[in-house]
């Protein structure tokens, strides 16, 4: 399976640093604009968002980049389909994102995300704090596996953005 022996997998971290947030900091070998580009291009989403396996696919990924703007993710996996949305609060490429994330089936649980990406020795230190309406619904998504999802997903980025780099 790709993603196995991914550069960086190991700088993969996801701890919880009050009771209704979430952080998720990983390293990448590439420039932040280009780790901002793959995570804010419907083509480039499309190939690492939610990828666990083969047996995965995103099949709408609509993105509307700019404060007020709309975004919208449907996956396809074995247990069937699973789509978030939200809206983009602040855009600052390609150092910050702060956006509204909604698993559709708990409309009622929104959470907001804020993504950081710094210059680290000629690499992107990518940091996620997600910060949840209650503990209760913290704790709902740390048990569904989230982290090793994140991590999965996030390796497969690694490797779009080698690809990328190479041209």
């Amino acid at each position: 399976m790709p993603g196995i022996h991914t550069a960086n997998s190991d700088t993969f971290k996801a701890t919880t640093p009050s009771d209704r947030e979430i952080t998720l900091t990983r390293l990448f070998d590439a420039p932040r604009q280009l780790v901002f580009d793959a995570m804010t291009r419907p083509e480039h989403v499309r190939r690492w968002w939610g990828i666990l396996d083969e047996r995965y696919s995103v099949h709408v990924c609509d993105i509307d980049l700019r404060p007020g703007g709309a975004w919208r993710f449907v996956g396809r996996g074995p247990a069937g389909e699973f789509a978030f949305r939200g809206v983009y609060r602040e855009v600052d490429p390609p150092d910050r994102l702060v956006y509204t994330e909604i698993y559709e089936p708990f409309p009622d649980a929104e959470s907001v995300v804020t993504t950081l990406l710094t210059e680290e020795r000629g690499k992107t230190r990518l940091t996620i704090t997600s910060l949840y309406p209650t503990a209760e619904v913290r704790d709902m998504v740390l048990g569904t596996g989230m982290e090793r999802g994140a991590g999965i997903s996030y390796d497969r980025l690694e490797d779009l953005v080698q690809e990328l780099r190479r041209g």
